[in-house]
């Protein structure tokens, strides 16, 4: 059934806003109507006063009525336009000019409602005379001042419910399908869900915001005191002087001990929330499928662990104790003010509304851009990260210009955001210090003329210097809490954008679990594979694997060979459940893979492969990566692997640092090295992928040694270049293309006169072997002109 138009949520926020600027036009005229004024419209024009008549709140609210209902109309159409096509200019500019539109246009009539509300309170307090209201008029400014604030809220949030409206899919007929995709959607990053990860430190917190309420109110109470000091000495009364400063000592010494403890609190949880943000998004990225470090890039990843999370560790916490010092701040010294003048409260309240427009629409601008900003700045980090650790591959092939040249690139790409940034930062900072300074000044010009009136009436009306004093500052410290509640709302959003990211690892479920599934009581090290046949989800054009089947039982050695790129390692890499087949199984001990706990049978399967990959730490630790092993294992091992002689030869022996992924160690050692680290394992199933392709021929040597005893006894399965190995394997498969070409022993493949005996006849006549030449038909064609390497001949 398809989704109704009227239960849109655009369409819905549009009729509620015509609904809503109706109302109002109708409300202004009829309480102008029936004000008890007079009717006529000449004597209404001339007799006009701006605290003595609401005739002009009639006509704004029918100008207005008549104005934003022909706008939000507007926007209504253009905004279900835009679902059939969201990115034609003419309409994306149109619908962002009608939406500044409606914003000024409300912003407007709530800053002239709210001026006028406050200039008709201080005429009713203190010039009765000037303000002959009656209730009805009394009623219309109010009336004024609540539908234009709700009118300015409800254009504010336009960009939310049309958000929410292209979430929608976009096409001619909106289903309920879309509906339900919409709401299983994942949670979003948002500001809730951001000071959410503070939860857990909610004692320190608690600690924190007690210290922060002390010394806000301490700071609140200062603005007062030093009015009390001036009119006390205005009256030349010293011992009020003396006794004012001494309170008012005590209360700034009380607040400098609550400032340390809300400072250390709130200081100390920062740095746990960023530590348990770090570790958990360190478990989800760690916990994904392999398949997902193919696509993602690993200086991204590294960039999320360090520079995002740094940002939210501001962010949840200090972050969030400014923001509720500023408001505190903010709202006692609005209502301290009000207690010493309610008339000029009400002119500062005036600008109020612009600060905050202002605020919410730089925070909506900056929200994107650093994102961008963040993204080039990881970027950038990958680019560093691959070049560094790639050194020598490019100091051998000359590419420092070219590495520098695509750092600079994402840099300046960077730049070009960090530019957009600072001017967008400069305009508003500019624009909020105008803002501010003006009202200042407005204060200062009206309170002006409240101490003159106080000075000419003797003290029975308008304020004191003192209260002017403490106003001045008041309003000094409600203009500075709104300037950084600016400033706090774009970092906020800053941090917004960083958790969008993190929030998107953390909630990632990886397609190929690594935890769960059955634990067999007894494991023998038979393999199978049942037609298999497997895309890589990076490369989903091109199936790797066509229908392989084969069968290992326990203690056999089967050898892979084939050209480069058939799909030997894919087939290894299956065997680790590092991916999951496209269809068909694999299966040990007569159970798929994906029914086995991961965990289970990777105790029970070693790898080594042709580059091993060792860890920045000693050698003893290397060997020791994937076992809690006692120095008597890790040393029986190493002999095992033929690399005992050579790491007692260091001056640290086993203690020796390899260096980052085993960069002092020659590759010898690094292959043998590997080889102990898998045979610690003491595995059921043993895969060597090409481990001595590689090498030198005295380390190849070397290495066949400890491959040789690492077979016996064990399922294994090898990607193999030597005719030594590949002749004592139980059974050699020949992987073509993606398919078992031939499948038998060496004998046997040789006799048949197939792929294989091409390989090793190409092999042999590389390497100057007894056959000197070869017949035209056993040439193999270019794409499979890649030789098995076959060192000790043919019989």
């Amino acid at each position: 059934m398809a989704r109704t138009y009227y239960t849109l949520p655009w369409v819905r926020y549009t009729n509620f806003a015509r609904l809503l600027v109706f109302l109002d036009g109708c409300a202004s005229a009829a309480l102008w109507l029936t004000g008890g004024h007079d009717p006529y419209l000449e004597s209404s024009v001339l007799k006009w006063t701006i605290t003595g008549s609401v005739f002009e709140l009639a006509c704004i609210g029918i100008i207005k009525m008549l104005l934003l209902f022909h706008a939000f109309a507007k926007l209504e159409d253009f905004a279900l336009a835009m679902l059939e096509d969201p990115y034609v200019p003419r309409i994306v500019a149109t619908k962002r000019n009608l939406h500044a539109f409606t914003i000024a246009l409300s912003l407007a009539s709530l800053v002239y409602a709210s001026i006028k509300g406050g200039l008709v309170l201080n005429a009713i307090l203190n010039h009765p005379e000037y303000a002959p209201m009656h209730i009805t008029y009394n009623v219309s400014v109010i009336s004024a001042v609540a539908f234009s604030l709700v009118e300015f809220v409800t254009a504010i949030l336009g960009p939310l419910f049309l958000r929410r409206l292209q979430i929608i899919r976009i096409k001619h007929e909106l289903t309920d399908e879309d509906e339900t995709k919409e709401k299983e959607e994942k949670k979003k990053a948002n500001l809730g869900r951001l000071f959410s990860l503070a939860k857990p430190e909610w004692l320190l917190l608690l600690v924190g915001m007690l210290g922060l309420i002390v010394a806000s109110a301490s700071s609140m109470a200062a603005p007062l005191f030093f009015g009390f000091v001036v009119d006390a000495a205005t009256h030349k009364s010293m011992s009020a002087v003396n006794s004012t400063v001494l309170v008012l000592f005590l209360i700034f010494a009380g607040g400098s001990i609550a400032s340390l403890l809300r400072s250390w609190a709130f200081t100390l949880a920062g740095y746990r929330v960023v530590c348990r943000i770090r570790r958990d998004l360190f478990a989800a990225i760690i916990r994904q499928e392999v398949a997902f470090f193919d696509i993602n890039r690993t200086g991204e990843l590294t960039n999320r662990l360090s520079s995002d999370t740094a940002v939210l560790q501001n962010a949840v916490t200090v972050n969030i104790s400014m923001l509720v010092r500023y408001l505190f701040q903010i709202l006692g010294s609005i209502i301290i003010m009000f207690t010493q003048s309610a008339a000029l409260t009400g002119v500062l309240l005036s600008v109020v509304p612009i600060v905050a427009i202002g605020a919410v629409q730089y925070g909506n601008f900056v929200k994107d851009i650093r994102k961008n900003f963040q993204d080039a700045l990881g970027s950038a980090g990958t680019v560093a990260e691959e070049s560094i650790s790639s050194i020598r591959t490019v100091r051998s092939f000359r590419g420092e210009p070219k590495s520098q040249a695509s750092y600079d690139k994402e840099v300046a790409l960077s730049y070009k955001y960090g530019k957009s940034l600072a001017v967008l930062t400069g305009v508003f900072n500019g624009l909020i210090g105008i803002i501010s300074q003006g009202a200042i000044a407005l204060v200062l010009w009206y309170g002006g003329k409240l101490v003159h009136l106080n000075v000419t009436t003797g003290g029975t009306q308008g304020i004191s210097v003192g209260i002017l004093t403490a106003f001045m500052l008041y309003t000094l410290n409600v203009a500075m809490a709104f300037a950084f509640l600016a400033s706090l709302y774009g970092d906020f959003m800053q941090a917004v954008g960083a958790s969008i990211r993190i929030f998107a690892l953390m909630d990632r479920q990886p397609e190929v679990s690594n935890e769960g599934g059955q634990h067999l009581m007894e494991f023998n090290g038979e393999l199978e594979f049942e037609d298999v046949h497997f895309k890589y989800p990076s490369r989903p054009e091109n199936e790797v694997l066509k229908g392989v089947s084969f069968d290992m039982k326990p203690g056999q050695v089967m050898a892979l060979v084939g050209p480069s790129g058939g799909g030997k390692s894919t087939i290894v890499n299956l065997i680790e459940r590092f991916y999951e087949p496209t269809s068909g199984s694999v299966k040990l001990d007569g159970v798929s893979l994906s029914e086995l706990d991961p965990m289970f049978f990777r105790r029970k399967i070693s790898m080594v492969s042709q580059e091993p990959s060792l860890f920045a730490c000693s050698i003893k630790d290397n060997i020791a990566y994937g076992k809690d092993a006692t120095d008597e294992e890790i040393e029986q091992a190493a002999r095992m692997a033929n690399a005992h002689d050579f790491i007692t030869s260091f001056e640290e022996g086993y203690k020796t640092l390899v260096g980052e992924r085993g960069v002092r160690l020659s590759g010898g050692q690094k292959q043998r090295v590997a080889i102990a680290r898998a045979l610690i394992m003491d595995p059921k199933i043993l895969l060597l992928d090409e481990a001595t392709s590689a090498l030198d021929a005295e380390s190849e040597h070397l290495v066949q040694e400890a491959i040789d005893r690492a077979m016996v006894g064990r399922t294994v399965l090898i990607i193999a270049h030597r005719l030594s190995t590949v002749r004592n394997a139980s059974q050699v498969l020949v992987i073509n293309h993606g398919r078992i070409a031939e499948k038998g022993t060496h004998d046997e493949l040789v006799g048949k006169g197939g792929i294989y005996k091409k390989l090793v006849l190409r092999q042999l006549s590389a390497a100057g072997g007894a056959i000197n030449t070869i017949p035209e038909d056993l040439i193999l064609d270019d794409e499979t002109d890649e030789v098995i390497e076959l060192a000790n001949g043919l019989d």
